[in-house]
């Protein structure tokens, strides 16, 4: 007699639910007259999404968030995603168990973080499973496409403190529209998993927050950050941003400057 757990009937009808999504999603842009023309529009990308990356990088895009995923890296050089009220949920109940992608295969596996956490990294997501617990994909988040080494100390200090005061803003009636993503710099310096595979582990990430009236922060996050340090401390511009991942963050307005969100997400 088989072993095999069954999944519960409702998790079970989520990920069914996010798989048909996600290739609906796809087959349109790939049969779609406007796909021809490239005139389809991501809703997640407010600007127009990222242009820069790799050709050889796999567009992922599901019904909660987009990204870019670089198969040599092994993780994503950008994502994007709008968090609503609606979205945000309670999350202490939901599985974090990883997912194997759908349409990529060439992710790191849950084996290669194997001993991670003793070089001070955790398995983490670029997209947060928070942030879309509301909703019928949240299950979405924990593809391994989405999967990230992230340092201990940054994933519970300014990492946390400035995802936290995202929702608090979004929960007193504002969206916002999230482009984060890793950086990576000449010379290691961040410890590499403990796996064959390759890959890199990113030396630090940034992450722009923006409302539809062109209001918005930028952030960028050393893998060294100490845990005591707060996230407003952190702040940059996007041209710095652009500077250190050779991004074109917003390509339909290129020319954008954003008003400050600082006070909105705790800064002063």
């Amino acid at each position: 007699m088989s072993d095999r757990r069954i999944k519960p009937d409702r998790q079970a009808r989520n990920e069914l639910s996010s798989s048909m999504a996600s290739v609906f999603v796809l087959l349109i842009l790939l049969y779609s007259p406007f796909a021809l023309a490239e005139e389809y529009r991501i809703g997640q990308c407010l600007y127009g999404c990222p242009e820069g990356a790799s050709r050889e990088n796999h567009l992922l895009l599901r019904p909660i968030y987009a990204l870019s995923y670089n198969s040599s890296n092994k993780a994503a050089d950008w994502a994007a995603y709008r968090v609503t009220a609606g979205s945000i949920g309670i999350a202490s109940s939901l599985s974090r168990q990883p997912v194997l992608d759908n349409f990529v295969e060439d992710t790191l596996q849950p084996v290669d973080f194997a001993g991670s956490e003793e070089l001070g990294l955790v398995r983490s997501h670029l997209v947060p499973l928070v942030d879309f617990a509301g909703t019928p994909y949240w299950n979405d988040v924990n593809f391994l496409s989405n999967a990230v080494a992230r340092s201990r100390s940054l994933s519970q200090g300014a990492w946390y403190g400035l995802e936290w005061s995202i929702r608090n803003f979004v929960n007193r009636g504002n969206e916002v529209f999230i482009i984060t993503g890793p950086i990576y710099k000449e010379l290691q310096t961040v410890p590499q998993l403990q796996t064959e595979t390759q890959h890199r582990v990113p030396d630090a990430f940034f992450k722009i927050v923006m409302t539809d009236n062109g209001r918005g922060s930028a952030f960028v996050f050393d893998q060294s950050t100490p845990v005591h340090v707060h996230h407003c401390d952190l702040q940059t511009t996007v041209e710095e941003i652009e500077a250190l991942t050779d991004l074109n963050i917003f390509p339909e307005n290129p020319r954008l400057n954003l008003d400050s969100l600082g006070e909105s997400l705790g800064c002063r």
